[in-house]
């Protein structure tokens, strides 16, 4: 089992932001960041690759911040990897720079681990930037097709008003125990982005610990400022190409066996549907995605092995907590939505 011991009230915390853009977004972030009221902080700021100079000059401005620069686009998992491996802090707080942290929200997030010990992360609740009032998201659970429901997507944020367990968190605001990232891992280096959150909170979970969600703690998103630049192809088969990868290492021998090919069928199915739709460049990045598997199945092989090493719960178990009935939307959503860069189900 993890090692449960108890978080110092005031551990060091270090966030870790990647940019591929910096400008007014990542300004008004590093701005929340300056006002909250904790102060055990680090900043690592990792350019990734936007060709911005200015972004040098940050240390200037925030004196807590640095920043590591690339010269080309690692995507959001080598770029949080790479500052993940630079940080020092018991506490690692992931930020997309299209946030803006409420008053408070770094404490209530600590705070959340504090109270709850079995808990590796806890996600903030994630506010829509253009309306506070409703929810980017209160937390993802699976469902027996191998996609997710996003809990609370679209509703009134006060409906979420409570902390509880959820199975997976967004990476857009997600604070994780250094321990617990040492002992699963960070993300995985093959998925560039998308699902690589659900992928690394399932290991935590397959290790005996919790994911949770930190309602007190408040944090702003601007929803597709930077999925909305790029190309829905792109997405989608990052998409479907890391979601297959993920079922694949992380279900029981038994549940695999059934959903796995389940989920597959699903995907050739929304291929088909775009297909007859004209939308054959989503079609056909959904048939990369699987060819892509495929071709990577030894590799994948390796790293079930590793991934079930991990393994302290059964799926039996496991299910009860973090499997959800599958809403009708949640396919309808894709097939209705196709062509958007940003999908309304993952």
């Amino acid at each position: 089992m993890p090692d449960r011991t108890q978080a110092k009230r005031t551990p060091l915390v270090s966030i870790v932001m990647a940019t591929m853009r910096g400008g007014p977004d990542l300004e008004a972030c590093l701005e929340s960041i300056e006002a909250q009221a904790y102060r055990e902080l680090e900043v690592i700021v990792i350019d990734n690759g936007s060709g911005d100079t200015e972004l040098g000059r940050i240390p200037e401005r925030f004196a807590r911040a640095r920043v590591l620069r690339n010269e080309e686009n690692l995507g959001f998992v080598g770029a949080n990897n790479q500052g993940i491996a630079a940080s020092t802090g018991e506490l690692v707080l992931l930020l997309n720079d299209d946030t803006v942290l409420e008053p408070g929200a770094i404490d209530r997030l600590v705070q959340a681990l504090v109270e709850h010990p079995s808990w590796a992360a806890a996600q903030a609740k994630l506010l829509r930037m253009d309306d506070p009032s409703l929810l980017d998201t209160a937390g993802s659970f699976l469902t027996a097709t191998g996609f997710l429901v996003h809990r609370g997507s679209g509703e009134p944020e006060e409906k979420f008003d409570a902390a509880d367990e959820i199975f997976a968190a967004k990476g857009a605001a997600l604070l994780i125990r250094s321990a617990a990232l040492r002992q699963v891992g960070a993300f995985d280096p093959d998925f560039f982005a998308y699902f690589e959150e659900t992928d690394l909170c399932w290991r935590l979970w397959l290790a005996g610990w919790e994911v949770g969600f930190a309602a007190e703690a408040r944090v702003r998103h601007k929803l597709g400022a930077t999925a909305g630049s790029l190309a829905s192809e792109f997405v989608q088969f990052h998409s479907f190409k890391n979601r297959i990868c993920t079922l694949a290492k992380n279900l029981g021998p038994s549940r695999l066996a059934w959903m796995l090919p389940y989920h597959l069928a699903l995907c050739l199915a929304l291929a088909a549907w775009y297909s007859v739709r004209g939308r054959t460049r989503l079609a056909g990045s959904i048939l990369r995605a699987l060819a892509w598997n495929v071709t990577q199945l030894p590799r994948t092989l390796r790293k079930r092995r590793r991934v079930q090493s991990l393994r302290r719960v059964d799926d039996r178990e496991l299910m009860r907590q973090i499997l959800r009935p599958t809403p009708l939307r949640t396919l309808h959503g894709y097939a209705r939505h196709a062509g958007e860069s940003e999908p309304r189900v993952s």
